[in-house]
C-alpha cells in the first residue's frame, strides 16, 4: 500500500553554493540569488532561491523557471522540487545558447508533483490499484494506491527527475494472465496553474555590457508562449535539410524512450527494411544477439535477446498480446531497440534482461487500438537541479 507522507526519491542532486548577487521584491516573495549576472557558452550558471518570510512556506512545492530570450521570444522551461521554502540550482550554458539577454522568470506553484487518476472499469469490489514506477537505470517503487468511490485515486508526493513509466494493475493481477485495467491519469503540475509568487532577473551570454533600463521596461512576462507574441524572430537559413525522421522524433519521441543506449532505424528516409518479408527478419538481421523464435502455444513469432523474451511498445504504448502480422513494414516509421542496460520496464520479462522494443508507426494518433487498454504512463518528473541549458 501506499506509504502516505512519505517522500519516494528516485534521483536528485542536491548542491550547495555561494552567491554574491542578490535581489528581493520584499517580504512574503522570492528571493533570488545568482552568482554573477554575465556569461559565456560553457559558463555553469548558480542560482539560489528562496522565499521570505521563510516560515510560512509549505514543505513541499514546485518552482518553475522559464527562460526567455528576449530578442527571439524563444523559450526553455524548467521545473525543480522546492522544498522547505528553498532550491539551489546550476545550469551548464550549451554552445548552441545565443548570444543575447535573458530573462530567467521564476514562478512558485503550490503545488507538488502528484499522480491524481481513475480506473474507468474499477469493480464494486476494488478497493485499491497496484502501481510499478520504473526509471532507467534504478530500482522500481512498487506500491499501490487505495481507491475512492468512483474508481478515483492519488498518489501524493512523488519525487523523480526526467520521466518515470508507472505500470497499474489490479491487486488479483497475480491469478490472470492479463491486464485489462483501464486508467486515466492527470499530474496537476502539467497543468495550468496560477503561480502564488513570481520574481524575474536578467542576464546576459556573450555580452559584456550592462542591461539597459529601456529594455527591462520593454519587456513584459507572460505565461503565453512568447513565440506568438509580436516580438522579432530570428530567421536562419541552413543548407542543410532536416531529415523526416528527425522532424518525427521530436513531435512522437517522448520520455524514457528519448535516451539510453538504443539502436535506431529509420523507416522513413530508407528503403533498405522494404527489401524484407516482415519487421523481425529485418531486426534479426541487424541485431547481432537478437533470435526471432515460435511460440509453441499460438503458433505467433516472437523475438528474444540472448535468450530472454524482448518487450514490444507500440506507440509507446506496451503491447502484450503484439503480433507481427498487425503491423506492415509500410506502416513503420521508426524502430528503437534498448538493450538489457535500459531496458523501458514494466513488461513481461522483469529481470530486465531481454531488452525493450519500441516501433513507431507512421500515424500514431490513428492507432486508436493501442489505447484500449491505458495503463501504462509516461510521467514527466522535475528537472535535474545540476543540468543543461541547451
Amino acid at each position: 500500500m501506499k506509504k502516505t507522507g512519505s517522500i519516494k526519491t528516485i534521483s536528485i542532486l542536491l548542491l550547495v553554493l555561494s552567491s554574491l548577487y542578490v535581489k528581493a521584491s520584499g517580504s512574503d516573495t522570492l528571493v533570488v540569488i545568482f552568482d554573477r549576472q554575465n556569461f559565456v557558452q560553457g559558463d555553469s550558471i548558480d542560482i539560489e532561491v528562496y522565499t521570505e518570510p521563510y516560515r510560512n512556506n509549505p514543505p513541499a512545492q514546485t518552482l518553475h523557471l522559464w527562460i526567455d530570450n528576449v530578442k527571439t521570444g524563444q523559450r526553455w522551461k524548467y521545473r525543480y522540487p522546492f522544498l522547505k521554502g528553498r532550491c539551489t540550482i546550476s545550469l551548464k550554458i550549451s554552445d548552441s545558447i545565443p548570444k543575447g539577454t535573458y530573462a530567467f522568470n521564476f514562478l512558485l506553484q503550490n503545488q507538488f508533483l502528484t499522480v491524481k487518476g481513475k480506473v474507468l472499469n474499477a469493480a464494486k469490489q476494488d478497493t485499491s490499484v497496484n502501481y510499478v514506477a520504473r526509471a532507467p537505470n534504478r530500482v522500481p517503487v512498487i506500491d499501490g494506491a487505495d481507491l475512492q468511490p468512483g474508481g478515483y485515486f492519488k498518489i501524493e508526493n512523488l519525487f523523480f527527475t526526467d520521466s518515470v513509466l508507472f505500470s497499474f494493475s489490479p491487486v488479483q493481477s497475480q491469478k490472470k494472465k492479463e491486464n485489462k485495467l483501464r486508467v486515466a491519469i492527470e499530474t496537476p503540475v502539467d497543468s495550468l496553474f496560477i503561480p502564488g509568487t513570481t520574481e524575474t532577473e536578467w542576464i546576459t551570454v556573450g555580452i559584456t555590457d550592462s542591461i539597459s533600463p529601456k529594455l527591462k521596461n520593454s519587456y513584459s512576462f507572460s505565461m503565453s508562449d512568447m513565440n506568438a507574441s509580436p516580438l522579432m524572430k530570428e530567421v536562419i537559413v541552413k543548407a542543410k535539410t532536416k531529415k523526416a525522421i528527425d522532424e518525427y522524433s521530436n513531435k512522437y519521441v517522448n520520455g524514457l524512450f528519448g535516451g539510453g543506449e538504443n539502436h535506431v532505424f529509420d523507416f522513413l528516409d530508407s528503403d533498405e527494411p522494404l527489401k524484407f518479408p516482415d519487421l523481425f527478419t529485418y531486426l534479426t538481421f541487424k541485431i547481432p544477439g537478437l533470435e526471432q523464435k515460435i511460440n509453441a502455444g499460438n503458433g505467433q513469432p516472437f523475438l528474444t535477446y540472448r535468450n530472454e523474451t524482448v518487450d514490444i511498445y507500440v506507440d509507446e504504448y506496451l503491447d502484450t498480446d503484439f503480433s507481427l502480422s498487425s503491423i506492415s513494414l509500410q506502416d513503420v516509421a521508426l524502430v528503437k531497440f534498448f538493450r538489457q542496460s535500459f531496458r523501458l520496464g514494466g513488461g513481461i520479462n522483469d529481470n530486465g534482461l531481454g531488452g525493450s522494443l519500441a516501433i513507431y508507426t507512421r500515424r500514431p494518433m490513428e492507432r486508436a487500438g493501442n489505447r484500449l487498454s491505458n495503463y501504462t504512463f509516461l510521467i514527466k518528473g522535475y528537472s535535474s537541479l545540476a543540468g543543461e541549458w541547451k
